[in-house]
């Protein structure tokens, strides 16, 4: 019989996912707390195509980790739990950790180059998709994709995906910045 522990993930095998969480949920509660400079913080370290042009490099880094609305930061704390909890032990957590943080890179370029210069995005969807990236070429090369319930899944979740990256409000730009960037990373780490 197994026990319901069990089947919980381990989460010592996944730091990277707890860390990414657990700053992504602090920054939240901070600009949350900080009412009367919500705003200046939020213009300071949202990424804007613009000051990226200009030299605010650190914009791609920081913005990747705030979260404006509960419901957003949910979802994306939801996404990369899910992903993070069999993808980090599998990849294990350097390499995991290399494509979750040159994925947000490579959204916040994309952003960068492909949006409106004064356009302000957030969030780390951007690095979420270039996960769902590695594990999309991780199934390549193991082979997996002629797989008929691999294929019925993949095309859920690129579909699902796809239409919330076509979403009023969502950065499609970032989200195919990260989905490029992990699919890339992966064909060469593995």
């Amino acid at each position: 019989m197994t026990k319901v522990g069990d089947r919980m993930p381990n989460f010592s095998s996944m730091p990277v996912t707890i860390l990414a969480m657990g700053i992504s949920i602090v920054v939240f509660f901070v600009l949350l707390s900080k009412k009367n400079e919500y705003n200046n913080h939020i213009h300071k370290y949202t990424l804007i195509p613009m000051q990226v042009k200009r030299g605010q490099y650190y914009r791609i880094l920081t913005s990747a980790f705030m979260h404006i609305q509960p419901y957003h930061i949910l979802m994306n704390m939801i996404a990369l739990y899910n992903i993070g909890s069999f993808l980090e032990p599998f990849m294990e957590s350097l390499y995991f950790g290399i494509v979750l943080c040159l994925s947000i890179l490579g959204s916040g370029i994309a952003v960068t180059y492909l949006s409106g210069e004064t356009s302000q995005t957030i969030g780390l969807s951007g690095g979420i998709f270039g996960l769902l990236g590695a594990y999309i070429m991780i199934l390549f090369k193991l082979g997996l994709f002629g797989d008929p319930s691999v294929q019925s899944y993949l095309i859920r979740v690129v579909v699902m995906n796809g239409l919330i990256s076509l979403m009023p409000g969502v950065s499609w730009q970032g989200h195919l910045g990260g989905a490029l960037t992990g699919l890339i990373l992966t064909f060469f780490l593995f």
